[in-house]
């Protein structure tokens, strides 16, 4: 960041050369795309994937929405992440302990990830929207949610689609 760059353009019709002088800095990459009250009491709140920052932005987002008593989690589109932030995420809303999701592997042992925190904040309800592009961290978010009677997973596809499927799978070797 901070270094500058020249760059020289040519535009059809015009005589010479156009040089520009840009500096470098660092683009943010924001997770939270929107935040904002749908009703009395209700707040609104779009992740747009699960990156470094997600649980950060997103508490920020619902502290700034004066902790609503309901809440739309806007996961549509979201391909997922980091299995961490999502993991903070499902925690938010669930109580300690709260197995959130477990993984096993052929060469890695079983493991299980639980809510670390009380799941205090959000005591009204909660609706979790995803679609046919949610996937990875935002499944493990929307799953867990509806595991522990936490809320709803609403699904929504798109128009031109004739349906959804759903296929959960254990697989032993």
């Amino acid at each position: 960041t901070g270094t500058k760059v020249g760059i020289d353009v040519v535009r059809h019709g015009t005589p010479g050369r156009l040089h520009f002088v840009i500096v470098r800095d660092k683009i943010p990459l924001n997770t939270v795309d929107a935040s904002y009250l749908a009703g009395e009491g209700i707040g609104y709140i779009k992740v747009n994937r699960f990156g470094r920052t997600t649980m950060d932005e997103f508490t920020e987002a619902y502290r700034k929405l004066g902790r609503p008593e309901g809440l739309i989690l806007d996961l549509r589109g979201n391909g997922g992440g980091l299995l961490e932030q999502a993991i903070g995420m499902a925690g938010f809303f669930l109580p300690r302990g709260a197995v959130i999701v477990s993984t096993e592997g052929r060469a890695v042992p079983a493991s299980s990830f639980r809510a670390q925190t009380n799941g205090e904040d959000l005591k009204g309800r909660l609706v979790v929207l995803i679609d046919e592009s949610s996937a990875s961290a935002s499944e493990i978010v929307a799953g867990a949610v509806q595991d522990w009677d936490r809320g709803v997973a609403k699904l929504y596809h798109a128009a031109q689609e004739a349906g959804a499927q759903m296929a959960v799978c254990n697989y032993r070797q």
